[in-house]
């Protein structure tokens, strides 16, 4: 069991919540209208602050941390039933130290670009649209929201 969750559903998971997420178009209360992502609740969206910067929210961010991986322990869990699942040490230490790099070059990146990290979000939201991403790629024409947000607005 120790075996499977740290050769797979660890590094299933860490894929998964890099890759698929839920995007969200809204406006955040007393700010901008932005994109926000996260699934099953928002944990990033773009800075307020700065340009190029991102506000990403730690409780929300490690619920949504939580449920992928429940379900990546479920789907391994049922796989391993029906075939039995060996993942090699060396392709267990390639992801790790794969992931690892990926992770300091992240933490380089975000630290450049004034990225904030709060406890958890604090302001409102309205969500006009949303819809699943893979890999960050959805539409951003954010024009044909404008008119429902000038609605909203009062504008």
């Amino acid at each position: 069991m120790k075996k499977i969750i740290f050769r797979l559903t660890l590094p299933l998971t860490l894929i998964s919540f890099g890759i698929i997420t839920k995007w969200s178009y809204g406006i955040a209360i007393d700010a901008k209208d932005v994109f926000f992502y996260g699934f099953p609740m928002i944990y990033k969206c773009e800075g307020f602050h700065t340009s190029l910067s991102t506000q990403y929210f730690l409780i929300e961010m490690t619920i949504n941390l939580l449920t992928y991986f429940a379900f990546c322990l479920i789907i391994t869990l049922t796989l391993n039933r029906i075939w039995k699942i060996n993942i090699s040490k060396r392709i267990s230490k390639i992801f790790w130290i794969v992931y690892a790099v990926l992770f300091l070059g992240f933490a380089y990146l975000s630290n450049d670009l004034d990225d904030r990290y709060s406890i958890k979000r604090d302001f409102e939201i309205k969500i006009f649209d949303s819809g699943i991403t893979i890999f960050g790629i959805h539409s951003t024409d954010r024009e044909k929201y404008q008119t429902e947000y000038k609605n909203w607005n009062g504008k």
